[in-house]
Order: structure tokens, then sequence, then C-alpha cells
């Protein structure tokens, strides 16, 4: 081909002419690459049928395979002549002249590409090449080493039904503490309180520059847990001088905060100690007089243990003049794995910031150019830092950013390989080293807690749930579900099936404050037989004499099964735990309880005649869910636009009870409701009480103006 120069009118293009030749050079190159593959298949052929001539050169098959073969060549054509495709002998001289030398040819390039690939360990794919050999090999898993202390933790007794010692015979205990804990009704201890009450009390003996170790203990939940830390804390401070922070409890709800705050406030009777709880429940300037004081131009602080939640910590922080923290002797995070996770994850960061004092990291640890004994006996020691949680977690990074001092574990968790050596005989002899165990990241439940799943269909699940509750008997119970609208349309779903039998409530974060709080307080009391929550109730809540938690939605985590069903079976008492499972589920819950090491749960069965009885019944309710739930839209936007409760009453003169819970769930003034008015509006309802109804509905007007 005559080559020529490509003129171009642009930078981008070539003319016609150009794209011309370049085509024709193309499909010459394509042709030319067409002909030398054929011509190696050609080749092979021909060196393949000479081989199997060879090497059946006597057996009858093999003249059919040779005329077969030159069929095949020959393009299927008889070899009569030269018509039929008869190739005379300068062609097939030439032929097969050329057959070699393109045999050779392939030869030659397959040994090249043999030896670069043994030499780069490359594959060749068509046009491309994998690196890294023509196998892929898995890396062979490594196993974990973890550090001595969560390798070698202190194992606590995790079974409660034992009796522990007696209070008043623990010598280590203060006078006051013990007349204290008697009159909460505690006499004896439990075996987490046994090992880390005098363990923490002691470490606290030791003088200067000894600091005390920082401890993380993992026990199940309903263990007693709360006075683990409350008790040392409260006896410890017990001789301070003039009241300063020196205690700080982190929490992950405002409930839990509360329920904390009750153990302290109780443990601090008779003394000159003052806890107090910071929670959203309460106005900031409020919280902020019983903070601190302002005296001869200077702040004094007025309380000595803060118990609060990780976002209100913040807020003081910024917006409390005269708080300060530069007197920190405890930190202590209950729940500690849910307080790490949580958005305000930065607590720390604004914690370590306000309490540095002539030091550069205060609270998580320093460092020092020169060991001095200014640096050993003058400066400020580090809080003591403790952290409590039922599913403690030995995530790295979390636990670096505590920058935990020379920590001890405690742990009711027993090794699943260690279990297997115990169940051994002892006669066994014993390693040079300890054998490092998988304790930490595992997980324990009560021993008198009772587990099993209740298999359903998705469709009739809130009929199961009933006809569960009632054929059991079931009359202080706790159903958990995975989202606030679940929790909303099922306790009205529920409430109506039950009728005037059962109080049926509602429980999650859409709800105010006061709401919540009156919910639990008369759950507690048992004018409440069953609260229909979320996860947000799961973590560390205590009431007593719950028969049995139901999970209505699987839990998605091994963390929220493990606190769910830690509402009941508390402080050595029985209870049951049920998981409402759909067949496509039943698998996936499963290699859930395999990560706690757990077998598969014992299966209950609902009586199919009870469905079918109030299969009818069920469809009537279903019906008035859609209607209550076109309600609450209207509701919602009338009360936004400004018109009274009371003008929707009496326009929806039968639907006072969607009217008046709408009202307390998300507008009512959370500080000055009355029991009066948070009585639930359904009794009214389903006694006929409608004049008790719109009475509600005028003091709530009255409150909104």
């Amino acid at each position: 081909m005559e080559l020529f120069t490509i003129n171009r009118y642009d930078e981008t293009k070539l003319n016609e002419d150009a794209e011309k030749a370049q085509e024709e050079l193309i499909l010459q190159k394509l042709q030319a690459r067409k002909e030398k593959k054929a011509r190696l298949r050609t080749a092979q052929t021909a060196v393949e049928l000479q081989e199997a001539a060879s090497q059946s050169s006597e057996s009858p098959l093999n003249t059919v395979a040779h005329e077969s073969s030159d069929e095949t060549v020959n393009g299927g054509a008889p070899a009569d002549g030269a018509e039929n495709g008869e190739q005379s002998d300068e062609e097939r001289t030439e032929t097969q002249s050329g057959m070699e030398q393109d045999a050779d040819e392939s030869t030659s390039n397959n040994d090249n590409e043999e030896k670069g690939q043994k030499t780069t360990g490359a594959k060749q794919l068509g046009d491309f090449i994998v690196l890294g050999g023509d196998k892929l090999h898995r890396l062979k898993q490594t196993d974990e080493v973890l550090p001595a202390w969560l390798s070698h933790p202190t194992i606590i007794q995790h079974d409660l039904s034992a009796k522990g010692s007696s209070i008043k015979q623990q010598s280590y205990l203060d006078d006051r503490i013990k007349a204290n804990l008697k009159s909460m009704g505690f006499k004896r201890l439990f075996p987490v309180q046994e090992k880390v009450i005098p363990w923490i009390l002691e470490a606290h003996q030791k003088p200067a520059p000894f600091w005390p170790r920082d401890v993380c203990i993992s026990s199940p939940t309903g263990s007693g847990k709360t006075l683990a830390f409350a008790v040392p804390v409260v006896q410890l401070l017990l001789k301070r001088v003039a009241p300063a922070i020196r205690a700080l409890v982190i929490l992950p709800v405002q409930e839990l905060a509360e329920q904390v705050f009750q153990v302290f406030r109780q443990l601090c009777e008779g003394t000159n100690i003052h806890p107090v709880v910071l929670s959203r429940g309460m106005q900031l300037e409020a919280e902020q007089q019983k903070l601190v004081k302002y005296c001869n131009g200077e702040y004094m602080p007025k309380v000595d243990i803060v118990v609060t939640t990780a976002g209100r910590l913040i807020e003081h922080l910024h917006s409390t003049k005269g708080f300060t923290l530069r007197h920190l002797r405890f930190l202590i995070v209950d729940e500690a794995d849910k307080v790490m996770n949580q958005i305000q994850n930065d607590w720390l960061y604004h914690l370590n910031k306000h309490v540095k004092h002539e030091s550069d990291e205060y609270l998580l640890g320093r460092t020092a150019d020169l060991l001095s004994q200014n640096e050993l006996f003058e400066r400020a020691r580090q809080p003591h830092k403790m952290l409590f949680s039922a599913t403690f977690k030995r995530d790295a990074e979390k636990l670096k950013t505590l920058k935990l001092f020379h920590p001890k574990l405690f742990t009711a968790v027993i090794d699943p390989q260690e279990r297997t050596m115990m169940a051994q005989s002892n006669a066994t002899t014993q390693a040079a080293e300890p054998r490092r165990g998988n304790f930490a990241g595992q997980y324990t439940t009560p021993a008198e807690l009772k587990e099993c799943i209740c298999l359903t269909e998705q469709r009739s699940k809130p009929l199961t749930l009933y006809g569960l509750i009632r054929e059991n008997g079931y009359r202080k119970f706790l159903v958990f579900t995975n989202g606030i609208n679940t929790s909303h349309r099922l306790s009205f779903v529920l409430q109506r099936l039950f009728g005037t039998d059962m109080v049926i409530e509602e429980w999650s974060s859409s709800l105010s404050p006061a709401t919540r709080k009156s919910v639990l307080n008369r759950f507690s009391l048992g004018k409440v037989n069953g609260i229909i929550c979320t996860d947000a109730l799961a973590r560390g809540i205590d009431i007593e004499n719950i028969e049995v938690v139901i999970s209505y939605d699987m839990p998605n985590h091994i963390d929220k099964y493990i606190h769910r069903i830690g509402r009941t079976a508390r402080a050595g008492l029985r209870g049951t735990a049920i998981t409402l499972l759909a067949e496509d589920e039943k698998k996936k819950f499963n290699a859930l309880l395999k990560e706690a090491n757990k077998r598969e749960l014992e299966t209950m069965e609902v009586s199919p005649s009870l469905e079918e009885e109030f299969a009818a019944k069920y469809a009537n309710v279903l019906n008035d869910l859609r209607e209550a739930l076109e309600l609450e839209t209207e509701v919602i936007n009338k009360i936004r636009k400004g018109i009274s409760i009371g003008n929707i009453v009496r326009i929806n003169k039968t639907n006072h009870e969607a009217v008046i819970i709408l009202y307390l769930r998300f507008f009512s003034d959370e500080s000055q409701l009355t029991d009066e008015i948070e009585r639930p509006s359904r009794y009214y309802v389903f006694n006929g009480d409608n004049k008790n109804a719109k009475n509600s509905a005028k003091k709530l007007d009255q409150r909104r103006d």
C-alpha cells in the first residue's frame, strides 16, 4: 500500500481519503490474521491425524478416520480429482512447507509465552495479562492474638441463683453504705459485686505515684453492675472536704440516667455527698443552678457526682459557667459499647479539651519528656476509668480512643475452648505460658432465662402475638419492634384486640420525655400490662417482675437480642424470651445465635383455633387502624395550624381517644402534665365516658393558652 500524508482539517478528525485508507489497512490486517489462524488449525489437525494413524495403524476404524479427516480438511468434499479440491504435487509441497513454518512459529511463540509466565508469574487471558500466576491461592487466616489483659481476665460467676455473701459481714464496706443498702432491700452481694467492689477499693489505697488500673466489666444484664460501681465511688468520696465534681457517669439514654441517679441518691442518704442527674427532661437553667453557685466573684461547685448522657454533658461543658471537671477522680461509662457508638461520640474529645490543665492530655493519659519527682507526685492524676457493659467489645480502635491505663477485665463469659478444657480431666500438665482465651466480644445470658421462638406468617404476625399472650396468660410483658412506626401501629392493634382486659401502651423516642416517664412508672406499678417499644428501651432499664420479653421483629444484630432478653430474668429471677419468626427468617436468626455460641432454640406454638376465632375481629381492627392513621395525619396538620384540641374533639365526636393521644404524643407541655391528663384516654372510650374525654381536651386547651 502506498503511503501518503494525512491531511487534517482539525486536530481530531481525518479527511475522507485518509479514513478509507485506514479502513483498507485494517481490513488487510484482519484478513491476514484470519488466514494465519486457519493455517495453524490445519497444521494442528494434520499432526493429530498422523499421531492417531501411528497409534492405531492395524485398527479397522483407521481407514474411516482418515477418510473422515480428509473430508473435514478439504471442506467436506470427496477427494476424486482436481475439480473436487485435489491438490497437485506442487501445491501439496507448498502447503506442507507453509504448515511446518507456521507450526515452528507457533511452537516458538508458545515457548516464549511459557517462559515469560514462569518468569513473571503472569497468565495470558486474550489481550490481557493476569498478574499473580495461574492459580489464585486463598490467604491463610491468621489467629487473633489479644493483649494479656483481654485474654487473661478475672472470671465472674454468672449464675445468680446461688446465695452470695452477706452485706453486713463485709468488713471493707462502711457502716453507712451497709445501712443504705439494707434500706434499698439488698441483703447479699451478687457475684459481680463480690469481685469488683473490693478490687476497686483496694486499688485506691495505693499511695502516689501508683495509679489505680482502669477496669472493664462484662456481665449479663440484671446482674448488679450498677451497684458494682456506685458503692465504691460513694464510699471513696465519704471523706471529701469540699464539694466538687469528682465522679462522672455517662449513659446512653435519659431513662437509664434517671435510674442510675436514683441508685446514687439512695446510697448517699445520710452522707454529705450530693449526686445530680442532667437530662433533657429539665430546663438547662434549672440544672445550672443545681450544679454551681456564684459567690464572692467565684463559681463554687454544689455537687459531687454527675449522672448524665453524652449529649447533655456537652451542652453544659459549653454553656454552664463555672462547670469544671478538673477535680474528676472517676469516669464511669455504663453500656460502654452503646455510648461509644452514639452520634455524640466526640464527647470524649470535648471532655478532654475542657479539663486539660497544665498538661496536653489530662484525661486521656499524658506523656512527659523527663521522668521527675514533680511529674510523679505533684501532677494531677488521670481519672479512674470504669467501663461496664453486657456486650463488651474488643474493638481496638475504640479502646485506643479511651486510652485505658493498664486495664483489667472482669467478665462472666467463659471461653468456648475453656469450657471444653474444664470438662476434661484435671490431670493435665500445665503449659509454660497460660493459654490465651477468647473472652472479650463473647456474650452470656442469665442462667434463669428461658429462650424460645414462635413461627408465624408475616401477614398474621399481630394475631399470633395476641394469641401467644392470651394463651399463656402473660400479664406483664414487653414487645420489641425495630421501628417507631411499627410500635405505634402495633400498640393500637393490640389495645383494640384486648379491649378492657389489658392496658397496652406505646413507648418510643417519638413520645415526649414526660409521657415516656409516665408510661414506665405506671408499668412498674402494674397499671399497664404491656409496652410496645423500640430498642431504645432495651438498654439497662430495670423493671421488676417482667414475665416475658417478646421480639415482634427479629433483631438485626446479636447485641440487640442480648439486651432485649435482658429485660427479664433479672437479679436471679426467672423469665422467658420469645422471638416471632417467619419461616424465611429462621435460618438468619440461627446464624445470629451462633455469634453468641447459642444453639437452636425451642419452638413454641399458638393454637390455630385461637387465631381462627379472632380472625374476623382482627380484620375489623385493621380497618380501624387505617382510619386512625388517616385521622392522625389530619389532627396533626390542624393542631400545627393552631386549631384548638377542643374543637377537633367536637368535630370528631367518636375519636376522642386518637385526638387526645396524639396531642399527648406530639404537642404536650411535658413539664406540667398531670396524672389525670396522662391517664389513657382509651379507658374513657372503652367505657363510654365521653364526658371525661371532653374534660381532658378542655384542660389541654387551657395548658396551651
